[in-house]
Formats: C-alpha cells, sequence, structure tokens
C-alpha cells in the first residue's frame, strides 16, 4: 500500500478526537501556528511524524470517537481541528497528489495553503520533506504561501533545486541566509525543529552541503565568528545576563560551523592553516568551558581529521612540499638575510610542519605523506641506509664515530665542500651528537669509579683541584651550554619552554654550573684547614654542597639518555608511555601528600606527649632490672612523615604505636590511625596509582604508531635546521665560518641602522597589498616606488600563487571525495521512503492519466454515435408531421431497414445537458462537418433516441462495407495492371459511393438525396 492511504487512516482518527474535544476549553491558534517544545531537534528526520502517527493511533480505537487514554495528545489538539478540504489538502500533499493539490487550491473556495497538520507541519514542509519539486513549484506560486522551517528542512534534505526554488521567493531576502533569519521570524511561531540561532547558511554548514553552501556565500551570506570567552562587551554580557544556556548553545553551533569542512573549504584562502588555529581554540574552550567539554573537543577532532584529509589528497612530493613548506603569514615578505646562503637554498623550511607540531596535531604530523618527506630528509646523503642490515649499520655507525674529530676539523675548516654538506645532513648530526653525550657519560662513569689512585687525595682534601677528567667534562658541559643557548635565541623562550626535554637539560646544566662554581670557591677561598678528616667538615663546606649536587646531576645526565630513544620503533612508545606515568604519579603524589600529611600531624599530636628519651625501669621475678624506652617513629613532625612513607615498603615496625606503662586508650587511637593509612595508602591508593599508570600505556598504546612518529618528528625537527652542525665539546671552537659571519652580521646591522629613516618610505605601500590576501595580483596603476617594492617580492607572490593553486586542486579533490563517499554510502530507510514516495505519485499521475483518456474515450465514442445516427437520420425521406409518433416512429425505422435491412435501431434515453455540451465540442473540434453553419445546424437538430444494440450492428455493417469496397478497388488495380487503359476509375470521377449493405434486396428503394455531411470522407470512417 502506498504512503498516501499509509497516512490517510491516522488523520482521519485525529480529526475525530479533534471532533469529540471540542467541547473541552483549549486555547486558539492561527492556520500557521505551531506548538512550541513538542519535539527533540535531534529527533525530527522524516520518519518522526509518522512514527509519532502510529505510536498515538490504535487500530482498536477506530470505531470509536472519544479522545485516547493518554493525556499527552491533548498537546497536540490545543487548535482548532482541520477542515475537510484541509484534511484532503495535507494527505494530498503527502501523497504527493499533484491534482488534487491543483484543485484544492482552485478559486473561488480555495483551501487555506498555511494549514498544518497534527504535528504543525504544512504542505510545503511536507513536499520539501518528500523532495518533489513539483508539488514546491505549485505552492509556492500562491501568494499568501510562508516558507517557515521548509528551507532548512530542504538544506537538511540536500535537494539544491528545491532551496534554489525558496530563497528565489521575494519573502527571502539576503539578510535572511545569515544572522537575520530569526530577527525575520516572528516571535509567537519557534520551530520545533531547529533552534533559534540556526540561521541556513549554519545549517548549510552542519550538514557539509557543498552546493547549497556555494550558493548561500554567492548570495552574500556569511557566519560572524563568536566573542571570546572572556568578552565582556555589552552584548555578550546582556546575552549571558538574559539567558546563558542559549548564548553557550548559540556559541557552540556558530563553531559547528565553522569547524565544518565544507565551510572551511569554501571561504578559507588556507584551509590547513584554519584548521589548526581553529582546532587549538576548540581545544582552549573544551578547558575554559567544561561543561560542554566532549562537544569542543569532537570539534577539535573533526578540524584535526580534516586537515589530514586534504593532505590525503596530495597525489605527488611537489604538492606536499609545498603543503608542508608553506609560511604562516603570505603577505609578509622574508627576512633579508645577513649573509648568503646560496649552498643551503635548497633545504626547505616546513615552517607549516612545524606549526602542525606547535598546535599538537599528532594525525596530521604522523601522516604518511608527511613522514614519507621527512625520512628523505633524515636520510638525505645516505640513501642505502633503510636497505642496510643490522650488522652492516652498526659497522657504519662506529666508522663515523671514530673518524668524528677528522670530520670535525675538515668541517671548521672546508664547510662548502661536498664532505662538508654531508656532515650538516641531519642524520649525520644526530650521530654526532648522540655519540658526543655518550662521551659524556663515560667520562661521568669514570669521574665516579676514581681510576686516577687518588682516593686518600680526594678524600680528606677541601676544595681538591680539578684532575683531567674533570677538565673534559667542563669542556663538555659548555660545548652543551652554549647549543643550549643558541636554540633559546633560534626557537624562543615560549617555544623552548614547551618542550619538558629543554627543562630536563635546563636543569641537568645548571646543576653542573653550581657544580663548578662550588668547586671554583671552595678551590680559591679555602686556605685554612685544607687538609682534614672528612669527618671534622663543617656542613656547610662547599666541597660536600658541590659533591650532592654533581650526583643529582649525574642521576638526570643518564635519565637523558632516554631522550634518544624515540628514534627506535620499538622503545619509542615505552618512553612515550613513561612520560605520561610520570603526570599520572604527580597527580597521585599530590593526593597522596595530604593523606600523609593529614596521619603524620594526628599521629604526632598523639604521641609527642611521650619522651622518647626517657627510660622506663622495672625489676623483673629474677632480680634482673629491665629499661625500656618509648618509639621515637611519632615524636617530631618530620620523623613521623619518614615513618609514614617508608612504611608504604615494609621498613617501619609494626610496634611503633607501643607506649611503656602509658595509657591503653593512647595506644588503641594510636594503632587505628596506623592500620587506617596502611589500608588507605596501600589497598586504595597505590592500587589507583597502578590503575592510572595502566590507563595511560594503554592510551599510548592504541595509538603507538602515531604518538610515535609525532614523537619521533619533533626529534627530527631539531636536526633539520641550519646551525649547531658540530657536536659538543668541538662547536666551542671558533671557526673561520662563525668570524665571516660574525663581521657579515655586524656590517647589516650598521647598513640597517643608518637607513632606518629610508625605510618607512619605501613600506608605506607594503599593508595595501598584504590586505589584498588571495586577489593580490599586483597593480598596473601603482607608482613607481611601489611598483619597485611589488617587483622585488616576486618570488614570494609567485609562491603564494604556487600554494593558491595547489590548494585549490586539493579542495576540489577533497569535495569530489565526499560527494563519491556520500553516492555510495547505502540505502537507508529515508531512500526507501523517497522511493514509495515517488511511486504513489506516480500512481496518482497514472490515475488522472487513465481518467482523462476515459473521459477522452468516452467523448468522441459518444460523437461517433452522434455522427453516425446523424448520417442515418439525413438519408431518409422526411416522415410526414400528420402521422402520430408511433406511426412515424414505425416508419421511420421501415425506411431505415429497407435502405439498410440489417440495421435495427432502438430508442435510447437522451444524454445529459454536460455530456452534451463535450461532444458538441469534440466534434467541432475533430471537424466531422464541412462547415461551421452545418456544426450549428447539427447541434440544433433533435437526435433520435438510438440503441447500443443498433449501434453495434450498423458499425458491423459498415465494417464489412469497407472490407467490401477493398475488396474490388484491389481487384480493380489488378485489372488495370494488367491491361493498360488511359480510362478513368467511375469510382474516383463520381466520388466516393456509399457504402453497401451486408445483403442487398432483390429491389433497391430510390437512393436518398445526399448528406449534407458525408460519413466516406471524415477521419472517423478511415479510424473505423
Amino acid at each position: 500500500m502506498g504512503t498516501g492511504s499509509r497516512s490517510a487512516g491516522p488523520a482521519e482518527s485525529v480529526g475525530g478526537w479533534a471532533a469529540a474535544a471540542r467541547a473541552q476549553p483549549r486555547p486558539q491558534r492561527s492556520h500557521g501556528g505551531r506548538q512550541n517544545g513538542i519535539l527533540d531537534a535531534a529527533l525530527t528526520p522524516r520518519l518522526l511524524p509518522r512514527l509519532l502517527l502510529a505510536r498515538l493511533w490504535r487500530p482498536q480505537d477506530a470505531g470509536q470517537h472519544n479522545l485516547p487514554n493518554s493525556s499527552s495528545f491533548l498537546i497536540f489538539m490545543s487548535g482548532r481541528s482541520l477542515e475537510a478540504t484541509e484534511k484532503t489538502f495535507l494527505e494530498a500533499a503527502e501523497r504527493g497528489d499533484k491534482h488534487t493539490i491543483e484543485r484544492c487550491l482552485l478559486a473561488p473556495r480555495s483551501v487555506n495553503v498555511n494549514c498544518t497538520d497534527l504535528l504543525g507541519r504544512s504542505a510545503l514542509q511536507i513536499a520539501v520533506d518528500n523532495e518533489n519539486v513539483e508539488l514546491v513549484e505549485i505552492l509556492l506560486q500562491q501568494p499568501d504561501i510562508k516558507i517557515g522551517d521548509a528551507l532548512l528542512h530542504a538544506i537538511t534534505e540536500g535537494v539544491l533545486r528545491i532551496v534554489e526554488l525558496l530563497i528565489d521567493h521575494p519573502s527571502i531576502s539576503a539578510s535572511m541566509l545569515a544572522s537575520g533569519w530569526s530577527r525575520s521570524r516572528p516571535s509567537t511561531e519557534e520551530s520545533s525543529d531547529f533552534s533559534p540561532d540556526i540561521s541556513p547558511v549554519i545549517l548549510a554548514a552542519h550538514c557539509n552541503q557543498f552546493e547549497i553552501l556555494q550558493l548561500f556565500l554567492a548570495r552574500g551570506a556569511y557566519i560572524d565568528k563568536p566573542h571570546p570567552l572572556n568578552c565582556f562587551c555589552r552584548q555578550c554580557e546582556e546575552s549571558k545576563q538574559s539567558d546563558s544556556l542559549r548564548y553557550s548553545l548559540k556559541r557552540i553551533h556558530t563553531y559547528k560551523a565553522l569547524a565544518s569542512p565544507a565551510w572551511l573549504s569554501l571561504t578559507s584562502h588556507d584551509p590547513i592553516l584554519s584548521a589548526f588555529k581553529l582546532s587549538w581554540e576548540l581545544e582552549r574552550l573544551a578547558e575554559l568551558e567544561n561543561e560542554f567539554k566532549d562537544i569542543y573537543m569532537e570539534l577539535s577532532s573533526q578540524c584535526k581529521r580534516y586537515s589530514c584529509e586534504l593532505l590525503d589528497q596530495c597525489r605527488s612530493s611537489e604538492e606536499v612540499i609545498a603543503v608542508l613548506n608553506r609560511r604562516c603569514s603570505s603577505s609578509s615578505p622574508p627576512e633579508p638575510a645577513l649573509y648568503d646562503e646560496a649552498p643551503h637554498s635548497e633545504r626547505l623550511s616546513l615552517d607549516r610542519l612545524k606549526l602542525a607540531l606547535k598546535y599538537d596535531q599528532k594525525q596530521f604530523v604522523a601522516h604518511p605523506h608527511c613522514q614519507q618527506l621527512l625520512t628523505s630528509i633524515w636520510y638525505e646523503g645516505f640513501p642505502i641506509w633503510r636497505r642496510r642490515s643490522g650488522f652492516s649499520k652498526v659497522l657504519l655507525c662506529l666508522a663515523i664515530i671514530t673518524a668524528m674529530p677528522l670530520l670535525a676539523a675538515t668541517y671548521l675548516l672546508f664547510p662548502r665542500t661536498r664532505l662538508g654538506k654531508l656532515i650538516r645532513s641531519p642524520f649525520m648530526k644526530f650521530i654526532y651528537h648522540s655519540a658526543s653525550f655518550g662521551c659524556f657519560l663515560i667520562l661521568l662513569v669514570l669521574a665516579s669509579t676514581r681510576t686516577e689512585g687518588s682516593e686518600m687525595y680526594r678524600q680528606n682534601t677541601r676544595g681538591p683541584a680539578p684532575s683531567m677528567i674533570e677538565w673534559l667534562i667542563l669542556f663538555w658541559v659548555s660545548g652543551m651550554v652554549w647549543s643550549e643557548c643558541k636554540q633559546l635565541w633560534e626557537e624562543g623562550l615560549k617555544a623552548y619552554v614547551r618542550q619538558w626535554w629543554n627543562w630536563l637539560d635546563f636543569i641537568m646544566l645548571s646543576l653542573y654550573l653550581c657544580t663548578f662554581s662550588l668547586r671554583a670557591v671552595a678551590y680559591l677561598q679555602i686556605n685554612i684547614n685544607k687538609e682534614l678528616p672528612r669527618s671534622q667538615w663543617p656542613n656547610n663546606d662547599p666541597t660536600l654542597i658541590a659533591e650532592g649536587v654533581f650526583a643529582v646531576a649525574n642521576v638526570f645526565s643518564f635519565a637523558r639518555i632516554i631522550y634518544l630513544f624515540q628514534t627506535n620503533p620499538h622503545l619509542g612508545p615505552l618512553q612515550i608511555s613513561l612520560g605520561c606515568m610520570i603526570i599520572d604519579i604527580a597527580k597521585f603524589l599530590f593526593i597522596f601528600f595530604l593523606v600523609l600529611t593529614s596521619f603524620a600531624c594526628g599521629l604526632n599530636q598523639l604521641y609527642w606527649y611521650y619522651d622518647s628519651n626517657t627510660e622506663h625501669c622495672k625489676q623483673r621475678p629474677n632480680g634482673q632490672m629491665e629499661c625500656q624506652s618509648n618509639s621515637d617513629a611519632f615524636t617530631t613532625l618530620d620523623v613521623t612523615f619518614a615513618t609514614l612513607f617508608w612504611s608504604l615498603f615494609g621498613i617501619s615496625s609494626p610496634k611503633s604505636t607501643e607506649l611503656v606503662d602509658a595509657h591503653p586508650f593512647v595506644e588503641f587511637v594510636g594503632q587505628g590511625l596506623f592500620m587506617a593509612y596502611h589500608v588507605l595508602s596501600i589497598i586504595v591508593l597505590i592500587n589507583m596509582l597502578i590503575a592510572m599508570m595502566s590507563n595511560s600505556f594503554q592510551v599510548i598504546e592504541d595509538h603507538a604508531d602515531q604518538e610515535w612518529k609525532f614523537a619521533r618528528s619533533k626529534l627530527w625537527m631539531s636536526y633539520f635546521d641550519e646551525g649547531c652542525t658540530l657536536p659538543p665539546p668541538f662547536n666551542v671552537i671558533i671557526s673561520p665560518k662563525s668570524v665571516f659571519y660574525f663581521f657579515k652580521g655586524i656590517k647589516g646591522l650598521l647598513v640597517q641602522l643608518y637607513s632606518r629613516p629610508k625605510v618607512p618610505h619605501a613600506n608605506m605601500p607594503r599593508p595595501a597589498t598584504a590586505e589584498k590576501g588571495l586577489l593580490a595580483d599586483g597593480d598596473t596603476n601603482s607608482t613607481g616606488r611601489q611598483t619597485s617594492v611589488e617587483s622585488s617580492q616576486g618570488p614570494p607572490m609567485q609562491h603564494q600563487t604556487q600554494y593558491n593553486e595547489i590548494m585549490r586542486r586539493l579542495v576540489n579533490r577533497y569535495i569530489h571525495k565526499m560527494k563519491k563517499q556520500f553516492r555510495q554510502d547505502g540505502v537507508n530507510e529515508d531512500d526507501l521512503l523517497e522511493i514509495k514516495q515517488d511511486i504513489s505519485s506516480l500512481r496518482y499521475e497514472l490515475r488522472e492519466d487513465r481518467k482523462r483518456e476515459s473521459a477522452r474515450t468516452s467523448a468522441h465514442l459518444d460523437t461517433i454515435k452522434k455522427e453516425i445516427v446523424r448520417s442515418v437520420r439525413s438519408s431518409l425521406p422526411t416522415p410526414p408531421q400528420t402521422l402520430p409518433p408511433p406511426q412515424q416512429r414505425s416508419f421511420d425505422l421501415g425506411m431505415l431497414r429497407a435502405h439498410h435491412p440489417v440495421v435495427d435501431l432502438q430508442v435510447p434515453p437522451p444524454p445529459p445537458p454536460l455530456l452534451q455540451h463535450s461532444l458538441h465540442g469534440s466534434m467541432a473540434s475533430t471537424g466531422l462537418c464541412g462547415s461551421s453553419s452545418s456544426t450549428a445546424a447539427m447541434r440544433s437538430e433533435s437526435v433520435p433516441p438510438v440503441g447500443a444494440e443498433t449501434l453495434e450492428s450498423l458499425k458491423r455493417e459498415i465494417v464489412a462495407s469497407v472490407r467490401a469496397e477493398l475488396r474490388d478497388a484491389l481487384r480493380e488495380l489488378a485489372m488495370q495492371a494488367s491491361v493498360p487503359s488511359a480510362m478513368a476509375s467511375p469510382a474516383l470521377s463520381h466520388g466516393p459511393p456509399l457504402p453497401p449493405p451486408l445483403i442487398r434486396p432483390p429491389v433497391p428503394p430510390p437512393a436518398p438525396p445526399p448528406p449534407p455531411c458525408d460519413l466516406y470522407k471524415t477521419h472517423l470512417y478511415t479510424q473505423l
């Protein structure tokens, strides 16, 4: 059964319920009014009206005229009941019955085109939901039609043709497509399906309707970016005070539109950069407005996926390089170089990749296209490294490490050679720096194992002189400090402190510098009692403090080697998991410190009265004296902290809470607190820490490859930049290149200093060109100075044009991919309903066609009947008027039988006036009569009644006569073909003969005069 027949039952039942409920008091509403708050916006697909009607309508109540027992149905019946024509009108819109819609809209009693059904849906909205373009065109032709939510539903369905029809309606202006949508609607008509802040352009962005959104943008639609969350402008303050929830929801809906792939693709000149910034902003909003944290994080993840999908559309290394090498600010010209970098000009800057690392875009950085480019740059100069076996790699590394001093000297003297270029490659720099740090750790081991044989001298000497190993350590630390200073200068303070490993290097180097400073102070200032046993040294001796600081620095130095594990695919994920576990340990220590402090204060307050230095002696039965003292585990606060901490590992004694000759109640309370501490700390907190660490490890393990590639990319990028080629301690050696660069930099600084007054005049036109963005093609009408400035920016403009072209290709590919993916999606229930709607519309179209064809056929047959009767009537002589009607009728029938013996006429009833009018119109249109006067005469004649059997017999006689004539004509043609003759055919010269009867009488009556309208010359005779 079609859609229309299925929806008719609930509509009629609703009408019956409405009729039964008219006696109850209820508020009135207009025809186009809607009930507010009935349905949630997330539950309003096309299935909802049918499902809700099916829920409210029960078959067992079909014969009853009372309301259902559910009181919730009264919400839907608050308006007036539908009239019969309105009900038929809405049912026709649901079924797609176009002809019924047209009949309902005909004047003078046309139906209200804005009437709504039980759920507040108008006919236009129903037609839009069913994607019936023809019905929408018919309804939009009505002068008083209201668009309402039909435009939003058309956007949700994604029918571009319907959207074009709706926005072309005079009631829809360009401002209504954007922020003016909510202001254009009356306050009394609130949509049940969409929020008031949902405008057509925002909804098109939510649904990722690329064509519809492009149409709106062409009409001037826009989306205003929300103000910052800490904005205190008047508009934001009023919105917060009036309705804080609506203010937050409006912000979420706007950001959802701004984060949609369709909006980023069609409005941003640099979609990847826009996605990076928006993702970062959404993560900050998730931290500030944590009530909607899940929504903001999902939108941030959507932006990250979009940037990865754009990168996935790259088809060549050129496109990948153009995307990853893009500068953040393309309008600003690059800074002039202070020295010639011609040999290094081919090195990629990878500014966009650095920005991805800064914004924590792990999916983008771990993308195969990005990793392939990074790998090719990393192994530059060693193309066969990855194809080598493990043993050959180890041998090659040992050879490079052994030749490191020689290669370093070669680079210091000849940095521009091919060998110097090989040394500058990222992989070589990584090997050199790793080998240098390994040598540093070996020096630390040698310094700790006292291999110089000076144990007694170092043990009792205050402020000893540094040994050879300590001088080498100082040399290495100086090189590492210089390397960190250069890194801080190049990256900046914010980027430097953002990396945790830089904090570790800073702490390690600070401890070593503190150690060297204390050793220098002890060596220079201690001149008295220089040789003294260590047990007699003062507590604040600089040598003692230096040794303690040096020990802590050694721990940090050996821990830093974990940083190098990031390059290994097996150890890298473990190192990342360890970093996440450290964060979990910090969280746990905060909670554990609170618990530890609470129990420490309680136990110390309970036991500090009992002095542990006082001995309590008592005599045994054998006469010996036994002396005992109280435990000092909880006498002071610091000792209490230590006791409770070591008790976690089972080091403290259970008898710590016992007292000698003291009150049992105090011991009971002390033991209870000590037991509660063990239960809370060991059973609860320790297991919670294990669960937290296990969860962190599992999170990293689920995305092990992505996390490892992101961390490895950070490590690789630190070696891609120019500078820091030589590792410590070779980097502290002053090379000729450094001297050249130093004087070159001073020269450039002086040139900029003396030419500073001319810079503003030369750069005056630059802001105008910077504001153009993608449309900056150069100005041919500019002044000479501006032309020179723009010509100097030729390479940046060319690079920007190339980037824009590549980005345009990527966006086009992405849009085609989304369309293809949408077409390949499986058929859902909504598509099946569309098919059923199309079938229902086709059924009613065919039904109307059959009705029209039946009417046309009936009129045609009636015309044939009248024509035949008139022809027969005209062929008979006029009967005398003095005869009575029965005799006249018998005489007419006798004459007709004499002329056509097989005809048996009967008198049928006269046709209705409407049928007579249609028959006359059909005769006039088909041209059965020769002239208009004869046609008018025929219309004025009285048609004698003829029966159906008479007409059927007459038709059989005519067909038989036509067959006979055809046989005679064929016989004559055969004779003419056999005997050529110039004689014309008598039948042709005298016109077409009358049809002969099937059974000719022996003595035929005289032929009647010819009729005014010849039957045999008509098109009707040919058809018969």
